[in-house]
């Protein structure tokens, strides 16, 4: 009997393939992946083509090489599927093009001064700030009109605007630059910076709301939800800097932790490369440089720690931007969250904000009438530079944390959710306290 050829051996491989109804339903129904290694090692071994395992990457290039040897029945879905990714990536492509243009993600920080050229209804405000003293760390704020918020308040309480002082008020409809008269940048709110793109808010917005529902928050003293991801400082009394573990839903797969994971990767990767295009270039350089300084890791998950790369799974498909900047170490995602008069240490000059969804979703219950002219609430609030913004979806804000400042408290019957970049000075202690240690300790356990 003679002995079987290469090429023997080359046909009967392509033929166990053409017969293993595993592969062929991958290929027809594109869904091929590196779960079909275990489909080419199989038939490799079926027809003794090799004692090397084969993989997915070695059939591609013996098919492209021997394509004659291949049945008809396997070279017509192979040729199928290869036409369809090419269709995929190319749309893919154009998608990632279109996206990038309609949110500026690949322009660069502008001077404030040509930003007030280009956007419209966006103020230069100079104004220097106060020590405002007089209103305590902890003080709860409420909107004028809103006083019956605060009915029965055992905490100090402060109406803001206050009246008969020199406040400013950012209407919904408004952007603004606050400039203090060295010249530096205290504040800027630029509305509608994704307003092009309403898909993309929802997309952020969902992912938002799925984090609160499997993530525990912290400040639980204050209203709302407030989220933190990427690397923190642990306990108080531990400070080990590793990354946060807040899952409450103890029972998740592999699959679905990491599926949750990249979700929330990509919206705040998004956030921060959306807000450093957005916002003023006296804003963003000195912020990424003292980011530098640090040399804090970029924000990460358990099973991904890539510096780049980031993806959103939107109603086209999902989009990998593999080349892009992640947000920094520290992050944050909020739903309805509400805080008094506070200061912030940070090692960076500036917080960047991102609201994604504002709405007042029951009138009645909010008791907001065209009459009474209440404040749906929930607006930031700088006390330092008496200033109030009001809330408005699609907001892109940065802040001097050193001032005082807060959020009003919100009328019931409304619904807020946004993101948050921060630089908290503990948590570069801890990072430095790690390093000095010999090393960073990834507890990402969750």
């Amino acid at each position: 009997m003679p002995k079987a050829t290469n090429n023997d051996k080359m046909e009967d491989f392509f033929a166990c393939l053409s017969a293993d109804t595993a592969f062929m339903s991958a290929l027809q129904a594109n869904t091929v992946s590196v779960q079909q290694d275990q489909c080419i090692a199989c038939a490799a071994e079926q027809a003794q083509f090799t004692t090397t395992a084969l993989t997915l990457e070695d059939f591609w290039h013996l098919f492209a090489r021997h394509t004659d040897k291949a049945p008809l029945q396997l070279s017509g879905a192979v040729h199928a599927y290869q036409k369809w990714k090419k269709e995929h990536r190319n749309a893919e492509r154009s998608a990632k093009r279109t996206l990038a243009n309609d949110l500026g993600l690949k322009d660069h920080a502008l001077p404030y001064a040509k930003l007030a050229d280009i956007i419209p209804d966006l103020a230069i405000i100079y104004r220097d700030c106060e020590e405002a003293r007089q209103h305590k760390r902890g003080t709860i704020l409420v909107d004028a009109g809103n006083e019956d918020l605060i009915a029965g308040a055992t905490s100090p309480t402060l109406v803001v605007p206050l009246e008969g002082e020199d406040w400013y008020v950012v209407t919904p409809e408004k952007s603004a630059i606050f400039v203090n008269t060295e010249g530096e940048i205290e504040l800027v709110v630029i509305r509608g910076c994704c307003g092009t793109r309403p898909d993309i808010l929802e997309y952020v917005n969902g992912v938002i709301s799925e984090a609160v529902n499997d993530r525990k928050g912290v400040c639980p003293s204050h209203g709302g939800e407030l989220i933190q991801y990427g690397w923190n400082a642990g306990a108080r009394h531990v400070q080990v800097f590793g990354l946060v573990r807040n899952l409450t839903k103890k029972n998740l797969t592999n699959d679905e932790r990491q599926q949750k994971d990249g979700a929330i990767l990509g919206i705040l990767a998004l956030t921060w490369n959306l807000l450093t295009t957005t916002l003023p270039e006296e804003v963003v350089a000195p912020t990424k440089a003292a980011i530098a300084d640090a040399g804090l890791p970029s924000m990460a998950s358990k099973d991904d720690v890539n510096e780049h790369g980031y993806y959103l799974d939107l109603p086209c498909g999902r989009l990998h931007f593999q080349d892009a900047d992640r947000s920094p170490a520290e992050a944050y995602m909020s739903q309805n969250y509400t805080s008094p008069i506070h200061q912030d240490h940070l090692y960076a000059p500036y917080a960047f904000n991102w609201v994604t969804e504002h709405q007042v979703y029951d009138r009645r219950l909010a008791k907001i009438t065209h009459r009474n002219g209440h404040s749906s609430g929930g607006n930031y609030v700088d006390v330092s530079l008496r200033v109030v913004i009001h809330c408005a979806a699609d907001t892109a804000m940065c802040l001097w944390p050193a001032f005082k400042h807060g959020t009003t408290l919100a009328r019931p019957g409304t619904w807020r959710q946004g993101t948050a970049i921060n630089f908290s000075t503990h948590i570069k202690d801890a990072y430095d306290a790690a390093v000095k240690a010999g090393g960073i300790e990834l507890m990402c356990n969750t």
